[in-house]
């Protein structure tokens, strides 16, 4: 076991789960990006008067350059905001089955038009932390609600790939965030136990996922959208950045 020290707290692990949009990269730089290229896609397959409902219906105004970190850009994965997309097709006279290949298709569309790191910025002194708590002897992974291949890809592109053990995304599981279906996958990934593992990340959909998989503490960071008093509902320690995170 290896010592983690949060704040003035001290736990005894062999693992750390990291989110990964709002924990180690820039949330509303990446959401920024990622609605861009799928506004374009939208615009380019059915029309602009179908694109602009679809910033209203994902929770974006690109104009304004602002994102609704509660709504489905923010927080779905990416199948289930296609199935929203595709009702808004159905709504402008698509059959539910043409509906849901369009949206599919759409949203292949955008993501091929984006190149890796795909708008990831890495918060500052990620990679440094990383590299620290790799270096005192834990096991580092991701659960992800973007897809497998673009966290593996961004992270690649971003230099801190090496550091994870695992890295588990929406598409590798049945149920997403807040179910423990992530967790439960790391954990058999890397041969770990629930009570040798911690999960850190900025929202109390991660929180819940580490309580739904018995974890042995959720540690909740401010880089992201959601209020302290919010993290500390379900959090056991709230810091600023993992930038506080330290081994001993």
């Amino acid at each position: 076991m290896v010592t983690l020290i949060a704040k003035n707290q001290t736990i005894e692990c062999e693992l750390v789960i990291f989110d990964k949009n709002g924990t180690l990269v820039n949330q509303h730089l990446l959401l920024l990006e990622l609605a861009k290229a799928r506004k374009n896609a939208v615009q380019k397959f059915v029309g602009k008067n179908v694109s602009e409902l679809w910033e209203k219906i994902v929770g974006v105004d690109l104009k304004n350059g602002k994102i609704d970190h509660s709504g489905p850009l923010g927080t779905a994965p990416r199948r289930e905001e296609i199935l929203i997309v595709a009702a808004a097709f159905y709504l402008n006279g698509y059959s539910w089955s043409e509906a849901k290949q369009l949206a599919q298709r759409v949203y292949d569309e955008a993501d091929d038009s984006m190149q890796s790191p795909y708008g990831s910025v890495l918060l500052e002194g990620v990679a440094e932390t990383l590299k620290r708590l790799k270096q005192g002897g834990l096991k580092l992974a991701i659960a992800s609600t973007d897809t497998h291949r673009r966290t593996v890809e961004s992270f690649k592109t971003l230099k801190i790939a090496h550091f994870f053990d695992a890295m588990v995304g929406s598409d590798d599981v049945v149920n997403g965030k807040p179910s423990p279906d992530m967790v439960l996958e790391i954990l058999k990934k890397t041969e770990t136990k629930p009570s040798a593992t911690v999960i850190v990340g900025d929202s109390l959909s991660d929180m819940q996922m580490g309580r739904n998989a018995k974890l042995k503490a959720c540690i909740g960071v401010l880089t992201g959208f959601t209020p302290k008093e919010k993290l500390e509902q379900l959090a056991d320690v709230v810091v600023f950045s993992i930038s506080e995170l330290h081994v001993h």
